[in-house]
């Protein structure tokens, strides 16, 4: 393997493990000649989450490769508590200057790494949520002590800064880095998909394909209020202001989902796509759709609507989101619904629809790159990251 001349720093990166969508930003910053850094994690997830490939242990940086070192995870209480076997071993060994690790308070081994790493005089930061709510329980107050032994906090959203910093965090260590899925050219789609198909592919997909679509990507769950969507547009069909609704995804969920629009009256309005894992097809779908709404947590639903042009309505709520509906900005690339109230759920997708019908295109397209292209993406994410190692804030 290849290594840089003379980095400036020596940091490791600990997860569980790396989930796929993580490959952008840590190849980013690995293209760092000032620091060198090393991932650190068990090679397996143990769930059905797709991960990143151990193999590209085993190339070459310049080939697309990852400097990486395994360590065993041991689960226990049903994988919420978490010790790393070896963690400490290569801790000692490969004399990291700064450590990152994903913030989890029930992972015993990054305790115990953590305080190692103080007692040597070493930096650690903590890549998390942070804490996102204000309702201070028993687990707020073990997040706080625990995201208090670091010398940084990295943080997807502003929300989440802005609650640590009114309760005691001291602003100083608190970093928004945001959060990515893929690089600028990877997140922005040209969308140069033809008017032929797009109608074709309405007409293959809806009984009333001159319609505006409302479409939804990710696992059908319950915990996603997917009926909301159903239960609006009801409310919207008895005004007779009719949309059509694509779910794009499979889950526990879909066959109630299914009955529920079966009882709604809106079967000819609903078509369930099943699960979709081809960009380019994603592409489509995103592309003859007027609106992505997601009821529940947002996440990185939101990134992938917008990279593709599509706006986004989520509900109001930081204490139930996700920090990507930060990206969210009412009026401009989506809209935000008072949570759990199917009423304004049903108020806001009309007013979007109606507000929206004559925007042109390239416009409604570039009010939804814009969060991407400035903040939502790998190279800014890595940027910052190394920003903050290199200047020790």
């Amino acid at each position: 393997m290849n290594h840089l001349d003379k980095p400036v720093k020596n940091v490791a990166i600990i997860y569980p493990y790396f989930a796929h969508y993580r490959l952008p930003v840590l190849r980013e910053l690995s293209k760092s000649t000032t620091i060198r850094y090393t991932l650190i994690s068990d090679p397996n997830s143990g769930n059905d989450i797709k991960k990143i490939d151990p193999g590209i242990a085993n190339k070459n940086l310049e080939d697309g490769g990852l400097r990486w070192k395994f360590v065993k995870n041991n689960w226990l209480y049903k994988e919420a508590i978490l010790w790393q076997s070896g963690l400490l071993r290569h801790l000692r060994k490969e004399k990291f200057d700064d450590v990152i690790f994903l913030a989890n308070a029930y992972y015993l081994s990054t305790w115990f790494a953590t305080l190692y790493l103080k007692i040597t005089g070493k930096k650690v930061y903590m890549w998390t949520h942070g804490v996102i709510t204000t309702k201070k329980d028993w687990k707020w107050r073990l997040r706080k002590v625990f995201y208090g032994l670091s010398d940084g906090v990295l943080l997807y959203g502003h929300k989440a800064k802005e609650v640590m910093a009114s309760n005691g965090f001291p602003e100083k260590k608190l970093h928004v880095i945001y959060n990515s899925t893929g690089s600028i050219d990877d997140l922005i789609k040209k969308n140069e998909i033809s008017n032929e198909i797009r109608n074709h592919t309405k007409k293959q997909l809806f009984k009333y394909p001159n319609l505006p679509i409302l479409i939804f990507v990710g696992r059908l769950t319950y915990v996603k209020k997917l009926n909301q969507i159903l239960e609006a547009v009801h409310i919207l069909a008895q005004e007779d202001f009719k949309v059509n609704v694509l779910f794009v995804g499979d889950g526990e969920a879909r066959k109630d989902l299914e009955s529920l629009a079966q009882n709604l009256n809106l079967t000819n309005y609903c078509h369930f796509y099943g699960a979709c894992f081809k960009n380019e097809e994603l592409e489509l779908l995103f592309t003859i759709s007027s609106l992505c709404v997601s009821p529940g947590e947002v996440g990185l639903t939101a990134m992938s609507a917008l990279g593709n042009g599509t706006p986004v309505l989520s509900h109001d709520d930081f204490n139930y989101q996700m920090p990507e509906y930060e990206a969210i900005e009412p009026g401009i690339n989506g809209m935000l619904f008072k949570r759990n109230s199917i009423s304004d759920l049903a108020l806001k997708t009309k007013q979007w629809i109606i507000e929206n019908k004559d925007t042109p295109e390239e416009i409604m397209r570039s009010n939804c790159n814009k969060i991407i292209r400035e903040k939502y993406n790998a190279e800014y994410q890595a940027k910052l990251i190394n920003t903050i190692l290199l200047n020790n804030e």
